[in-house]
């Protein structure tokens, strides 16, 4: 780290002790807890407003304010991988892939989870092949996640299931602010990492108006070398091909992002939120490494101008939400423009040059994508008298996308075996418009039983035009493919709430992933037999039943659910010998599985949180395009899962206290169906955390991610298969400190 990221982290921290112990403020809450019951979580993952997880017939995992600051959460993969049915590949900045219950087949490529902030879908603004934007956990309310298909009522992209972060709305009542700032160094081959946060709650008009104001800075160092510099290897092509060669650390990042929210009251029945987010994200080397190399080395070429690898994504969200309360009905609008401009450059030369007999060769693709995408959605709900209740909505979705790609030789001009040519450009443009109407009726047959019946219609059109040209497309080709679909997703359930401590449902539902045109590929070098005009759009249909239980006079929660996930015409990407991608509806599956969570208070102080799951997910037919067969494992997902929390809340000296371990297990998955060659995952790992609250405005937190320093492989890569690892971050303890001001 720079001298300059030290200051300014001195400033940050030497501001808070300073301020802190200076300022008024209202004192935390005390943790007496006496009469302590687990606090029901209210969720609005059912778009009828706050509702209890006892309510809905589907299985919810959720994590409230308290819990994403006790156990430090920044990311997705700090919670998604925790969960169980649940795993997260992280392979950088938007090069990520999120598993649901098994269902995926390409996990480095499929886009099988929705995203969203708050109401505003950002499914697949990641990497310009899809992935997610890599969002911070920065004043975050709460985050939920809906395993299982969510067809009626998010739509597209929930085949499997929905994240949605909810971040904390102004406050129309309090002035508040909070600055945070930690330093913590990563064990190996890591070095110092630093954050700065900052929150701030003005109420411009006391309970009319107000605005809230986020800001964050997160400085992360890689944990993988670039050691082309010290190969001898490396050296011989380098010299034949007049390459650069360098050796330096790999994968550092910075996150630098904000978000501004205004809420407006118009009336006791009417508000309007407008909202806008941005983050930033550079990252310095692809962070990932050559298993040949062994651990977390890599040896890539550098630029002849002297740059190497890197990833890069810029988002922007913003979010326009009106409610209107009419009493027995209440109308919802949300306007979302999303954009996002990403990056990724690397060096390919090792799969390149064996096709053109050389080991080795400076050769860069440079991937970058510019996207757009507006979405409007209306919904009505009804608060009728009677058992019967109504939920009505239309989406409107406009996304374009334009993604570019070239591919240079980065030697000397005078050892260029291509004489200077170009290998490859690629200029590709997909546009889509799509309609939706959904709606869900519930009866209530008795007071205790409930049915519900949901459907969704779509209809979509897509074009993607696109120019190529290079060498290794056979010179210049234009195509312009297009297709349309339709189509209905349909979602039936019953819940049977017992009474206020437990309840059991069953719940039929379905998914979609909207299809498309399939790309042209050069015949000319290619052999395209078999290769389809479009990519038809793939559904899923899944079975669930569980129960949901509130014991010990409150004491403790379990969640028990048993479901199967039955998957057809699954698109599967797969790398034809001449180089191309292509993308086939080749496959029918069936994931089965048990889940179980909870929370338990074994005392006043202590609370326990655990979660299981093991799932068989496979092929239920034979599929030559994948050469796999029958009962072949799907990629990417564990069988087992496990997770165990401990947290203490006490006081020492009379100030509020914690203490929190967290254990999580991953089993082992493999990067194909066959199962063969080295497996990713079964690893466990141990984070750890220590609060205290040193006044009525400073806190300072201890933490240690991965206390056991556990070498873990989250993804062995499948697009270019040259050998290319993804590991878990090793050891990393830090300190955080805090000071509150205001309410």
């Amino acid at each position: 780290m720079n001298l300059t990221k030290k200051a300014k982290l001195a400033a940050v921290l030497g501001g808070l002790c300073a301020g802190g112990f200076g300022t008024q403020a209202v004192s935390a809450e005390s943790d007496d807890r006496a009469a302590t019951l687990l606090q029901e979580i209210l969720v609005t993952a059912t778009k009828r407003g706050d509702a209890s997880t006892l309510d809905i017939p589907a299985s919810i995992s959720v994590a409230d304010e308290d819990l994403i600051s006790k156990r430090g959460m920044v990311g997705m993969d700090d919670f998604l991988r925790s969960l169980p049915s649940t795993n997260f590949l992280d392979r950088g900045a938007g090069r990520n892939g999120i598993i649901i219950r098994g269902v995926t087949a390409s996990p480095q490529d499929d886009i099988a989870v929705g995203i969203y902030i708050d109401e505003a879908p950002v499914t697949g603004l990641g990497n310009e092949f899809g992935g997610n934007p890599d969002l911070k956990y920065v004043d975050m309310q709460r985050i939920e996640v809906l395993r299982g298909p969510q067809g009626t009522l998010y739509g597209d992209g929930s085949i499997a299931g929905t994240v949605r972060v909810i971040p904390n709305a102004p406050d129309l009542g309090d002035f508040s602010a909070e600055i945070a700032g930690s330093s913590s160094s990563t064990a190996d081959l890591g070095g110092q990492n630093t954050s700065m946060r900052a929150v701030l709650n003005l109420p411009v008009v006391e309970d009319k108006f107000a605005i809230r104001i986020v800001g964050y800075d997160y400085d992360n160092s890689g944990y993988y070398q670039n050691i082309a510099g010290d190969s001898e290897d490396k050296a011989v092509w380098a010299d034949a091909f007049g390459g650069i060669v360098v050796s330096g650390d790999a994968g550092d990042d910075q996150y630098t992002g904000g978000r501004i929210t205004a809420l407006w009251q118009v009336s006791e029945d009417f508000d309007v939120t407008l909202s806008h987010m941005a983050q930033d994200i550079d990252q310095s080397g692809i962070p990932e490494s050559m298993l040949a190399l062994g651990g977390t080395r890599r040896a890539p070429f550098q630029k002849q101008d002297g740059s190497g690898e890197a990833l890069g994504i810029d988002l922007d969200v913003t979010n326009l939400k009106m409610n209107l309360d009419m009493g027995s009905f209440a109308l919802f609008s949300s306007t979302s423009v999303a954009k996002s401009k990403t990056l990724q450059d690397r060096d390919l030369g090792a799969y390149f040059g064996p096709m053109l007999e050389a080991d080795d060769m400076p050769i860069y693709l440079t991937d970058s994508a510019d996207t757009k995408s507006f979405t409007q959605e209306f919904r009505l709900n009804t608060n009728l008298d009677g058992p019967w209740q109504f939920l009505v909505g239309a989406f409107y979705q406009d996304y374009e996308r334009t993604r570019h790609q070239i591919m240079k030789f980065e030697g000397t001009s005078v050892l260029d075996p291509f004489e200077g040519a170009l290998l490859f450009e690629s200029l590709v443009e997909e546009n889509l418009k799509q309609l939706a109407f959904f709606g869900e009726a519930s009866f209530d047959i008795s007071d205790k039983l409930t049915a519900v019946a949901g459907v969704r219609h779509y209809d979509y059109d897509k074009d993607s035009p696109d120019v190529n040209d290079g060498v290794f497309n056979g010179g210049r080709s234009e195509s312009a493919v297009e297709n349309d679909d339709s189509g209905q997703t349909y979602k039936l359930s019953l819940n049977y709430r017992a009474d206020d401590s437990a309840s059991y449902y069953g719940t039929f539902s379905q998914g979609f992933r909207l299809g498309g045109p399939h790309p042209l590929i050069p015949s000319d070098i290619c052999d395209t037999s078999g290769v389809p005009d479009q990519i038809d759009s793939d559904e899923l249909d899944s079975f669930e039943v569980g129960a949901k239980f509130a014991l010990a006079q409150g004491r403790a929660t379990i969640n028990v659910s048993a479901f199967q996930v039955d998957w057809t015409g699954i698109p599967v990407k797969q790398i034809l010998d001449c180089g191309f991608e292509t993308t086939a509806n080749a496959g029918e599956a069936q994931s089965k599985g048990v889940e179980v969570d909870g929370q338990l208070l074994l005392a006043d102080a202590w609370r326990l949180d655990y979660g299981m799951s093991y799932i068989q997910a496979e092929l239920t037919q034979d599929s030559a395009a994948l050469g796999a067969q029958s009962g072949d494992r799907l990629p990417g997902s564990p069988e087992f899962q496990a997770s165990l929390g401990l947290q203490a809340d006490f006081s020492m000296a009379g100030r509020p206290m914690f203490a929190r371990a967290d254990i999580a297990h991953t089993g082992d998955y493999y990067n194909n169906l066959q199962q063969s060659g080295l497996a990713a995952g079964n690893f466990t790992t141990i984070n750890l955390s220590l609060g205290a609250e040193i006044n009525d405005s400073v806190s300072v937190d201890f933490f240690a991610r991965n206390l056991t320093n556990k070498e873990g492989l989250t993804w062995i890569e499948t697009e270019l298969g040259d050998g290319r690892a993804n590991y878990i971050r090793p050891r990393t303890i830090g300190i955080e400190l805090r000071t509150r001001f205001g309410q």
